[in-house]
């Protein structure tokens, strides 16, 4: 039996037992939109995306002092999730009280870097003795955490680990400041509580952009004159987009919320995680939340399990800390990160200090997590040494328990895709259903989507689905085309469809809708193979395949030119198919080079058709 149809065998057993593995659903890629939402959520997703990578100009608003003109330049990986650009904030710190001043009347804390005018240019003020960059957060998986429970992040406060000290910053919505204060989630202080009053308050302080919420543009350096001089559109410059009801603070609203967070892979069970709530890391990286299950709360928000790996609290990060105070949030102070996503987000810290080439450099290197956590008076200072006291295959476990935190089922390489290398991996760790071969801590347990030791039929199923392949770009994945649709065939067995390969020359002549083309192996040596395919003949047709060792071109009616010269050597009726279609696998040969020329057509008379013609070279 062929790999291919060894293969197609495989895809139709694990058809039949979709039913065991039903309740089993693909991860999403990260950057996508949640599963479960509806048709006008839908829109509202990519309408909202479309603003998201929208890029303001002067006219439409921007400025007059602002860090960036679109909200994707910093939340680029993928878009919506983390970035690599830097913020920066600056105050003045007494060092003897410990008071922190934000210097708003000089433009502080948050320093604009660019401007629409020379003129306009922040600097920071030289009454500054605190500066600090911040790093773009990632905001996937946003709608999720503003749905987690108030109570259950004012429990973390108020039911901590023993040893364990956060506190909860609770804000004001912009959108309803007269709903009292909410517990903050998003920002590196946890200064915001929703996605909404995120989207108002970045687009003022990040490009400028007045809105309903924040109606007032910032001052070059607090100079209300040179304000006055170089903001030259009325505010609010946020107004609704036409066709749509919505204004663009709503629309990035709505793309937000509706982002689904990072995979996890394995989902669970690997030796790293238990070592890592052992160690006290998970007493701040809390793991899991189920979101609200009010009603008013979309279904695709509601009563959710996720896994976020945060507290949601603040914490003293003693020496490692931004020294920049903001609300409630101490000078010492920073939020909880979620880790979901870690694994490919680079710099790491709130100001990006932590850099490296791999995720183990970013965590255990110099200068990495490991040593940012145990700085002097970090409070997660214990779960460092903790860390550090482990062997070093456990704390390899713990680095792989990390590297899942964002990889991708099916991703074996890790470079973030689902390629034809991933599926080489795959059939090289196939093994026999129920063998209970692999643990979630081995590197196979990526492919182990149903989490049952094997790697087989039904795991293969949802392969298909996660493969991205398409080299005929004709939107469908490579292996949907050969294996489910049959859009596409694979005589050779290498999962490669045979028009995306070596291809015969086409030598032109089609009279009519017919084609045909030989393609996959080149027949140079003998066992390479390819698929003969006659398509668009009507159903059933007969059609006459004519081959001749020479190119005599022939016009047998006006504009139908039979390429093959006369005399054919060889004259093969076949049939096509309900579909139009005929297949034949070809065969090359250990015989010395031999050209041939190759057409076919209905049968000659009234409406003859005839396909394009082909050189065929077959032997070495």
């Amino acid at each position: 039996m062929t790999v291919s149809r060894t293969i197609t065998a495989f895809l139709a057993l694990a058809l039949l037992t979709g039913v065991a593995s039903a309740q089993l659903e693909l991860q999403l890629k990260a950057g996508e939109p949640l599963r479960g939402l509806t048709p006008a959520q839908l829109a509202a997703f990519s309408l909202g995306k479309a603003q998201f990578n929208r890029t303001f100009t002067e006219a439409e608003g921007l400025g007059p002092i602002f860090n960036q003109n679109s909200c994707a330049s910093c939340h680029n990986n993928p878009v919506g999730g983390s970035g690599t650009i830097l913020v920066t904030r600056f105050g003045l710190l007494d060092p003897e009280s410990g008071a922190f001043d934000p210097l708003t009347s000089l433009g502080g804390s948050l320093r604009q870097d660019q401007a629409i005018s020379i003129a306009c240019q922040e600097t920071i003020p030289p009454i500054a003795n605190t500066v600090a960059n911040r790093v773009t957060n990632s905001i996937l998986g946003a709608g999720l955490v503003e749905a987690i429970l108030d109570s259950d992040i004012v429990g973390n406060a108020n039911n901590p680990p023993a040893g364990v000290n956060g506190e909860v910053h609770m804000v004001p919505m912009l959108e309803d400041p007269a709903a009292g204060l909410r517990p903050g989630r998003f920002g590196w202080k946890a200064q915001v509580a929703t996605v909404l009053t995120f989207s108002g308050d970045a687009a003022l302080n990040e490009m400028g952009i007045t809105n309903r919420l924040v109606g007032q543009e910032n001052a070059p350096n607090g100079d209300v004159a040179l304000l006055a001089q170089c903001d030259t559109v009325p505010d609010p410059e946020d107004t609704v987009i036409a066709g749509t009801g919505l204004e663009f603070i709503d629309h990035i609203t709505n793309f937000q919320r509706f982002l689904s967070p990072p995979p996890q892979t394995p989902k669970s069970g690997m030796t790293g995680e238990t070592i890592f709530n052992t160690i006290g890391c998970a007493d701040c990286h809390r793991p899991s939340y189920t979101t609200s299950n009010d009603p008013a709360v979309e279904a695709a928000l509601r009563n959710k399990t996720i896994r976020p790996y945060s507290d949601y609290l603040l914490h003293d990060m003693g020496s490692a800390a931004d020294f920049i105070e903001q609300g409630a949030g101490g000078t010492q102070e920073l939020r909880t990160p979620a880790l979901w996503g870690v694994r490919f987000r680079d710099p790491l810290w709130h100001d990006g200090r932590v850099t490296g080439p791999t995720l183990n450099a970013r965590i255990t290197g110099p200068g990495g997590v490991i040593e940012q956590h145990n700085a002097f008076a970090n409070s997660a200072a214990p779960a460092a040494q903790a860390f550090l006291a482990l062997t070093a295959a456990d704390q390899q476990h713990v680095l792989n328990f990390l590297d899942s935190l964002g990889k991708r089922e099916f991703d074996g390489d890790g470079d973030g895709d689902v390629d034809y290398l991933d599926l080489q991996a795959f059939l090289a760790a196939q093994t026999p259903s129920g063998s209970g071969t692999y643990t979630p801590d081995d590197p196979e347990a990526v492919f182990d989507i149903d989490a049952d030791g094997d790697v087989d039929n039904a795991d293969f199923n949802f392969l298909v689905q996660a493969y991205e392949e398409d080299c005929n770009a004709n939107g469908q994945n490579d292996l949907h085309d050969i294996l489910v649709a049959g859009t596409s065939t694979d005589v050779n067995g290498n999962y490669i469809p045979d028009e995306c390969e070596f291809c015969q020359p086409d030598l032109g002549a089609q009279f009519g809708s017919p084609t045909m083309m030989i393609c996959g192996d080149d027949l140079a040596q003998a066992g390479s193979t390819a698929a003969c395919i006659i398509d668009n003949a009507s159903p059933n047709a007969v059609i006459s395949v004519v081959i001749s060792t020479t190119n005599n071109p022939l016009t047998i009616l006006p504009g139908a030119v039979v390429i093959p010269g006369l005399p054919w050597g060889s004259i093969v009726t076949v049939t096509a198919d309900a579909n139009g279609r005929f297949v034949q696998q070809l065969f090359g040969g250990d015989i010395s080079v031999a050209t041939f020329f190759v057409q076919a057509g209905y049968p000659l008379g009234a409406g003859a058709e005839l396909t394009n013609a082909l050189q065929v070279t077959i032997g070495q």
